[in-house]
């Protein structure tokens, strides 16, 4: 028995077409896959009976790994206080990005909520991230985001 790769990470949205604004124009993620679900399969998977599901899962276009973003249509979305990160049951996706910097700036500007600027790791050591910083989607789910240096010559690490 083993663990073969890690699939997907979901995030279940109350408004699809205003996470698709984020998670694809705004990220610029790609949208691998897009479809209704319902049907006994999906009713047993996720245990509510007469399950229907809206989901999209989007990534960089690599098919390594993708942020699935689920909304219920029956039982419908309902929204829930958020745990605060430090609190047992919070959640995050950490995110690689090449210029940390250059997304902080742009989603700021377009008023995406951010815990701090980008703050950045003294002598950080690859393939740790030299930079980091927390931000919220639409619905309050957190993103890190992330930036390494530059990988050395006989780096083995993704």
């Amino acid at each position: 028995m083993e663990v073969q790769w890690m699939n997907h990470t979901g995030f279940v949205v109350s408004d699809m077409e205003r996470s698709l604004a984020f998670y694809r124009d705004m990220l610029g993620l790609s949208i691998e896959r897009d479809q209704i679900l319902e049907g006994e399969f999906i009713s047993e998977l996720v245990g509510y009976p007469d399950a229907r599901l809206h989901i999209v899962y989007l990534g960089p276009g690599d098919m390594r790994h993708s942020v699935e973003l689920i909304q219920y249509l029956n039982p419908p979305s309902v929204a829930a206080e958020m745990p605060q990160r430090f609190q047992v049951g919070a959640t995050h996706l950490g995110v690689m990005v090449d210029d940390l910097d250059a997304f902080y700036e742009e989603l700021s500007a377009q008023g995406v909520r951010f815990v701090s600027p980008p703050a950045e790791r003294p002598n950080p050591v690859y393939p740790a991230a030299r930079k980091g910083c927390y931000m919220q989607d639409p619905d309050g789910n957190w993103l890190e985001l992330l930036e390494r240096g530059p990988a050395p010559p006989n780096a083995t690490s993704v």
